[in-house]
């Protein structure tokens, strides 16, 4: 049973009578979904009040459009980057202004414009990014977005006190719960829908549990 709640393109909430057990597994495996972000940042220039390692971080934070393209390590190359793993970006800017995402060229990976730094006047910003696949389970920069879920009718002790006594009770009401409904809920960063999120992140546990089954025959 599902009641969707809210649906767009960023956000997907809906409730369900699916087991904690179950939401808990979709959840933690969000993060075996393929997604791509950028892996490597040669600077060539950076006259802006901001360390290298800064930029670095800012670029491979920024959201892109998942392409079509093979983890490094299942690629032909075996990982050296080649148009089958990997994109390049290019950026060149020049003060006095703000350097956004949207400055990355190509530019149709790029979702949002997000600021990455400013130049004075004669400043200049010059670099070269190369975009992989990877999962969020090696590098937060992979991760799509959030998943969490919570109980459609929340515990609420407000006059619990901390004692084991009262504490047990608080267990033993959120057992009960375990065959009640949940609300799920899903936030994209961009590179791919909300609703694919959840898609995706239940293919990628179907995928292991049949690895799994297939290591114990």
């Amino acid at each position: 049973m599902i009641k969707i709640q809210e649906k767009s393109d960023e956000k997907l909430n809906f409730i369900t009578d699916m087991p904690i057990s179950i939401a808990n597994a979709i959840r933690r495996s969000v993060n075996e979904i393929p997604i791509l972000a950028v892996d490597v940042l040669e600077i060539t220039k950076n006259d802006s009040a901001l360390y290298d390692e800064i930029i670095a971080h800012r670029v491979g934070l920024i959201p892109l459009k998942n392409e079509d393209l093979k983890l490094p390590e299942n690629c032909d190359c075996k990982g050296k980057g080649c148009g089958k793993c990997s994109i390049k970006f290019k950026l060149k800017a020049k003060g006095p202004c703000a350097v956004y995402s949207t400055e990355l060229s190509p530019k149709t990976n790029v979702v949002y414009k997000m600021p990455i730094t400013l130049l004075d006047k004669d400043q200049e910003l010059e670099f070269l990014a190369i975009a992989k696949v990877g999962k969020g389970i090696n590098h937060a920069k992979y991760s799509p977005g959030l998943f969490y879920y919570r109980y459609s009718d929340d515990i609420t002790k407000p006059d619990v006190k901390e004692d084991e006594q009262n504490f047990s009770k608080v267990l033993e009401e959120a057992e009960k719960k375990e065959d009640k409904e949940i609300t799920v809920f899903i936030e994209s960063w961009g590179q791919i829908k909300a609703k694919e999120i959840f898609i995706k992140a239940v293919e990628a546990l179907n995928d292991n549990l049949n690895n799994f089954s297939k290591a114990i025959k």
